[in-house]
C-alpha cells in the first residue's frame, strides 16, 4: 500500500501529562463539572492519524485547599475514538480520591470497516503480523465488530518542577474475528492482541516543567505485553507454544501548551512530539523493520469545561 495511504491507519496514543489531567490552576474544581478533552496525533513506525476524544461530568468528593488532595472525583462520560480505519465508542468512568492516583475504565464497540489493511486476524500467537505481512495480506482484510474494554490506572506526581507518571492500561477485545483466527493485530498499541484474551502496557514519563509552566521534556518508556491462553491462542496445527510478542521502547517527549486559562472552553491547546526508539519487539528490531527507525508521534491537544468553574 502507498505511503500516502497507510498514513491513514491509526496512531498512537501518545497525550501530554499536564493536560491529560485537566487540573485547575489556580483553584479547587466545583462540586460540579462538565469537561472535554480531544487528541488529535499522527504517528510513523507504524503509521496512523487518530482522533480521541472525552466528554464526561465529574463530581467533586470533597474540597480540600491541598494540591496533592484537591483535584477528587467521580466521573461518568462517552468516550469516542475515530480513525479512517476503525470507530470506537462507548461510556467511559473514572474515579480519582486524590489528584496523584485516578483509575478508570471504557467499555467501547469497536467497528472496522475493513479498509486500509485491518482488520487481520492470524491463527495464533507465533504468527507473523509484521507491518510486511499485513501489506502483504491485504486480501484477506474483512470488516469486524465487537467489545473492547480497557481498565486503566494513573499515578502522577511533581516534585519542583520534576513530573513523573505511570499510566497503566489493561486490555481486552472481543471481535467476531473469522472461523480459524485467535489473535488480530491492534495498530493502535502495535501488539498481536488476543482475542478474548487480555494485554497490559504503560507509559512511564518522567519530564522537566519549565517556561511557565507551558513547556514539557523529559522521555517517555512504554511496555506492552499480551497474555496468551495456551488452549485459545495458539493454533493446534503448529505445536509452537513459546513466543514472545512484548514490546519496549523508550524516547524523548517534549509538549508546549501555549495558554492555560482556568473554566475556558478551548483551553491548554498543546502540541507534542514523541521519539521513541524500540527496544524489544519482534517486528520492529531487525526482522522486518531496522532497529535504528523509531516511533514518531507528533499531534495537538486541547481541553476545556462546558460549565462555569468560579
Amino acid at each position: 500500500m502507498p505511503a500516502l495511504s497507510r498514513i491513514l491507519l491509526l496512531a498512537a496514543f501518545v497525550v501530554p501529562l499536564a493536560a491529560s489531567a485537566q487540573m485547575l490552576q489556580h483553584q479547587p474544581p466545583p462540586q460540579h463539572r462538565l469537561i472535554h478533552r480531544t487528541t488529535f496525533a499522527l504517528r510513523h513506525n507504524p503509521l496512523g492519524v487518530l482522533l480521541d476524544s472525552r466528554v464526561s461530568y465529574r463530581y467533586r468528593l470533597y474540597e480540600s485547599e491541598s494540591l496533592a488532595l484537591r483535584d477528587n472525583f467521580l466521573g461518568l462520560g462517552v468516550a469516542p475514538t475515530l480513525s479512517p480505519a476503525f470507530v470506537r465508542v462507548g461510556p467511559y468512568a473514572e474515579f480519582s480520591p486524590l489528584s496523584l492516583f485516578n483509575v478508570w475504565a471504557a467499555l467501547q464497540y469497536v467497528q472496522y470497516f475493513g479498509n486500509f489493511d485491518q482488520l487481520q486476524g492470524f491463527p495464533g500467537a507465533p504468527s507473523d503480523f509484521s507491518d510486511s505481512a499485513i501489506k502483504d495480506s491485504t486480501d484477506n482484510r474483512f470488516s469486524a465488530h465487537g467489545w473492547e474494554l480497557t481498565l486503566g490506572a494513573t499515578f502522577q506526581a511533581k516534585v519542583s518542577s520534576l513530573l513523573v507518571r505511570s499510566q497503566a492500561r489493561l486490555v481486552r477485545g472481543d471481535l467476531n474475528l473469522r472461523p480459524g483466527d485467535r489473535i488480530y493485530y491492534d495498530q493502535l498499541y502495535d501488539v498481536g492482541a488476543p482475542n478474548e484474551g487480555w494485554f497490559a502496557t504503560n507509559d512511564l514519563d518522567v519530564l522537566y516543567q519549565g517556561a511557565g509552566n507551558k513547556l514539557l521534556a523529559g522521555a517517555r518508556y512504554t511496555a506492552t505485553v499480551p497474555f496468551y491462553d495456551e488452549a485459545k491462542h495458539f493454533d493446534p496445527a503448529n505445536p509452537a507454544t513459546e513466543v514472545s510478542n512484548a514490546s519496549q521502547r523508550v524516547g524523548p517527549f517534549v509538549a508546549y501548551t501555549f495558554k492555560a486559562e482556568d473554566g475556558a472552553l478551548f483551553n491548554t491547546p498543546t502540541v507534542f512530539v514523541l521519539v521513541q526508539w524500540w527496544l524489544q519487539h519482534r517486528f520492529r528490531t531487525g526482522e522486518d523493520t531496522s532497529a535504528a527507525l523509531p516511533l514518531i508521534g507528533v499531534g495537538f491537544q486541547t481541553t476545556g469545561d462546558f460549565l462555569p468553574v468560579h
